[in-house]
């Protein structure tokens, strides 16, 4: 049986590079310096939105997939 990939994970490298400016990795990167864990969800989508100017959407959708790619959301 194949896998659904459904939410953040459907959007690849390429895509959120071409919509936000960077990969997944470098968005990783970013909230990692930012202390994403230590500063929790809305602090963070409210730095990617101040900080590198993605609207809300994006930021949300950024931090949502580093939060379960970081095994922080379940």
């Amino acid at each position: 049986m194949t896998e659904r990939i459904t939410g953040t994970r459907k959007f690849s490298d390429e895509t959120v590079r071409r919509r936000t400016g960077k990969d997944w990795a470098e968005w990783f990167l970013v909230l990692d310096d930012f202390g994403r864990k230590q500063k929790g969800h809305k602090a963070a989508a409210k730095y990617l939105e101040e900080r590198y100017g993605l609207d809300g959407w994006w930021a949300q959708m950024v931090t949502v997939r580093y939060e379960w790619e970081r095994g922080l959301r379940q």
